[in-house]
């Protein structure tokens, strides 16, 4: 993965900070057990979650193309990506026609 990508993960992701060292990883905070968590962590973690539920949703809709999901006994080189990449421009296509 690219250094210069931040990459937002949610909290079943822990322990990726000490496995990609220099990596941009944006987590929500986790509240401790003994207190609650301020109003301004809070807000950010609500804005945190609101661009994964964005990428979340994005990916669901391209898994509403069975390809990419569905068993495929590929043979050709590269049609993998190829899959992912025309069913990620067919959904940002029907996104854009609503």
């Amino acid at each position: 993965m690219p250094l210069k990508i931040k990459k937002h993960l949610d909290l079943g992701f822990n322990g990726w900070d000490d496995q990609f060292p220099g990596h941009r990883i944006s987590q929500p905070k986790r509240k401790p057990r003994t207190r609650d968590l301020s109003q301004t962590v809070k807000e950010q973690n609500k804005r945190k979650s609101g661009i994964r539920v964005l990428v979340e949703h994005a990916i669901g809709g391209i898994k509403r193309f069975r390809i990419t999901t569905d068993v495929f006994r590929n043979k050709f080189k590269g049609f993998d990506d190829q899959a992912m990449l025309i069913s990620s421009g067919l959904w940002n296509y029907h996104l854009s026609m609503r």
